[in-house]
C-alpha cells in the first residue's frame, strides 16, 4: 500500500529541490515566490497521492471499499458471488383472527404489535384481502420495518391499526413464514467474496457445501463432515449470524436449515437453465444440523486490584478471541490459521495482553460446566463465552 506523504514533507521535499537545481537558499521570512510556489505544488501532489492511494486500495477485494463512498468491493462481488451484499430481510408471519364467517379483511390492512411482545409497535401489513371461512382463520403479515428489529416469538399479540367489521381487533403470531433477517456488513461481504476467490468448486468437495451455502442470508459459517460408518453422507452443520440466530449465539433456525437444504441441492439463480442449477452429487445424502454451542465459563482464582475498566477490558477481550475460535475443516480451511483449541495458556495471553504486568492466580476453565485445560472445538461445536468470574 501506497505510503501517503504528509503536505510538510511534500512542500519541504520540493523546497530542497528547488534549492539544489537553483543553488540558492529560499529564506524563511517575508514574501517568498518560490515558498508559495513550493506550497501550492505540495498541495496539488497531496491529492494526487490520495487518488493513487484510493486506487490501489480498490484493485484487489481485501481492502476496496463500498461503492457506496466510491469503492469496488460490490463490483467485485457480483463478477465472482453473482449477488450485492444481502439486504434486511422483512419477517412475515402467520397469525390467528376470529370473526364471523364472510367477513372481510381487505388488503393494506395493517396491525401493530403490542406492548407486551418481543418488538412492541412494529407494524405488520396483509398485502392480499381474505375473506374469513371459518370463525377462526390464519392470515400472512408482512412486517413493514425490514431486519430483525420486526421480530417476535410465537404468541405474541397484534392489534388492527383500524376496526374492521365482524372481525376482532386481537390476532395472535402462530408461526414464522418468513425469518427476519439483518443486512448483510460490507466486512461479513468481503468475507465471503475473498473466499469465492480462493476457493474453487470442485463437484461435491467440502468446498462446495461451504460456496453452496453462501446463498443463504444470515448464515455464517457452515462446517461439513463425511459421516462415521456411512460413506455416502454428509453431516452439514450450520451457524446463523449472532443477530439472526434463535438464541443469539449461532443456532440457525429450522427455515434456515431448509433454506440451505435448498441451495445445496439447486442454485437459486433463475436465470440459469433449469438442467444446470443441479448441485449436491445424486448419490450423496446430506444431513442438515444446527451448530452445538459449547458454553465457556473462565473463573480467576484471584486478581490484584480489578477496577471496573479492567474486568470490562478482559471480558472483551476474551469474548472477542473466543468468538474467533471455530472448528478446523480439512480441505478448505489454511493450515497456517487453524484456531480450534481454547486451553489455559490462551485464556492468561489474552489476559497479559489486555492488562501487562497483572498478577493474577492461573485461571480455571469450564466447557459446559466441566473443568477441562484444553479443549478442541469439532464436529460443528463452537464455543460462546458465558461468564468471567472473579471469586
Amino acid at each position: 500500500m501506497t505510503t501517503i506523504p504528509t503536505f510538510e514533507q511534500l512542500n519541504n521535499a520540493i523546497i530542497a529541490d528547488l534549492q539544489a537545481q537553483y543553488g540558492v537558499s529560499i529564506s524563511t521570512t517575508g514574501k517568498v515566490f518560490l515558498r508559495i510556489l513550493a506550497a501550492v505544488q505540495a498541495a496539488r501532489l497531496k491529492l494526487l497521492y490520495l487518488v493513487l492511494a484510493n486506487v490501489q486500495k480498490n484493485i484487489a477485494p481485501d481492502t476496496a471499499e463500498s461503492e457506496s463512498i466510491g469503492g469496488t468491493l460490490e463490483r467485485f462481488g457480483r463478477i465472482k458471488l453473482g449477488r450485492n451484499p444481502f439486504p434486511a430481510q422483512a419477517a412475515q408471519y402467520q397469525i390467528e383472527i376470529k370473526g364471523s364467517i364472510g367477513a372481510i379483511i381487505k388488503s393494506q390492512v395493517t396491525f401493530k404489535s403490542d406492548d407486551s411482545s418481543l418488538s412492541p409497535g412494529i407494524l405488520y401489513i396483509l398485502d392480499n384481502p381474505h375473506t374469513l371461512t371459518a370463525t377462526t382463520n390464519y392470515i400472512t403479515v408482512r412486517a413493514l420495518t425490514a431486519g430483525i428489529a420486526g421480530k417476535q416469538n410465537f404468541g405474541d399479540t397484534l392489534t388492527v391499526t383500524s376496526p374492521i367489521a365482524l372481525v376482532n381487533s386481537s390476532a395472535s403470531i402462530t408461526s414464522t413464514i418468513v425469518q427476519p433477517l439483518s443486512a448483510e456488513s460490507i466486512e461479513e461481504y468481503r468475507l465471503e467474496v475473498l473466499a469465492s476467490y480462493r476457493k474453487e468448486p470442485q463437484g461435491g468437495a467440502v468446498t462446495d457445501y461451504i460456496l453452496w451455502s453462501q446463498d443463504v442470508q444470515g448464515v455464517s459459517k457452515i462446517y461439513p463432515y463425511a459421516k462415521s460408518g456411512f460413506p455416502n453422507q454428509v453431516n452439514l452443520y450450520v451457524e446463523a449470524n449472532a443477530v439472526d440466530s434463535t438464541d443469539g449465539k449461532g443456532t440457525p433456525s429450522l427455515l434456515m436449515l431448509n433454506e440451505v437444504a435448498s441451495v445445496v441441492n439447486n442454485d437459486p439463480d433463475t436465470t440459469v437453465p433449469v438442467l444446470e442449477r443441479g448441485r449436491k452429487p445424486l448419490t450423496v445424502i446430506v444431513n442438515y444440523l444446527p451448530v452445538t454451542i459449547k458454553t465457556v465459563d473462565v473463573e480467576i482464582p484471584s486478581f490484584a486490584g480489578p477496577t471496573t475498566t479492567i474486568v470490562a477490558g478482559i471480558l472483551n477481550a476474551l469474548k472477542t478471541s473466543i468468538a474467533q475460535i471455530r472448528p478446523f475443516i480439512d480441505g478448505y480451511d489454511t493450515l497456517s490459521e487453524k484456531n480450534d483449541v481454547l486451553d489455559i495458556n490462551k485464556i492468561i495471553s489474552i489476559i497479559i495482553s489486555q492488562q501487562p504486568g497483572a498478577a493474577f492466580a492461573s485461571p480455571v476453565l469450564k466447557i459446559n460446566g466441566v473443568i477441562v485445560s484444553t479443549f478442541q472445538f469439532t464436529f460443528g461445536d463452537i464455543p460462546y463465552l458465558n461468564s468471567v468470574t472473579y471469586p
